[in-house]
C-alpha cells in the first residue's frame, strides 16, 4: 500500500512535504546549490486530518516546531537546516503516528 490513508488535507500536505524534501535531498547529495531553495508549507495542525485519531496532544507544538525549522531553512538553506526539518518529522511521527517513519528515514542525510 503506497498511501494507506484517504487523501485528507493533512495527508496531502505531508505527501507534498515529502516530495519537496526528497527533491532538495537529491540536490544536496549531488552537491548542487540549494541557496535559493524554499519550502512553502502550511501548518500541519491547521489541516483536516484523515480522522480524529490524528488530533493528539502535542500535535500543535510539533507542528509549530516543524514550521520553525522550515522558516530557519528558508532564511538560510543548508544541509544542516534540511536535516533539522527531517528531524522534526521523525520526532513528531515517533510520538504521534509512527506509520510513515520508514519513508521519512529515506530523507536522512548520511554523515
Amino acid at each position: 500500500i503506497i498511501d494507506p490513508n484517504n487523501a485528507s488535507e493533512m495527508a496531502l500536505l505531508m505527501r507534498n512535504m515529502f516530495s519537496q524534501l526528497e527533491i532538495v535531498k537529491g540536490k544536496i547529495l549531488l552537491g548542487d546549490d540549494i541557496s535559493k531553495e524554499q519550502f512553502d508549507i502550511e501548518l500541519i495542525h491547521k489541516q483536516t486530518p484523515t480522522d480524529e485519531s490524528f488530533l493528539k496532544e502535542g500535535l500543535e507544538s510539533m507542528s509549530n516546531a516543524y514550521a520553525y525549522s522550515v522558516k530557519t531553512f528558508n532564511e538560510e538553506p543548508s544541509a544542516k537546516h534540511f536535516s533539522s526539518i527531517v528531524s522534526n518529522c521523525t520526532s513528531c511521527h515517533t510520538m504521534l503516528c509512527p506509520g510513515p517513519l520508514e519513508r521519512i528515514d529515506n530523507l536522512i542525510l548520511e554523515k
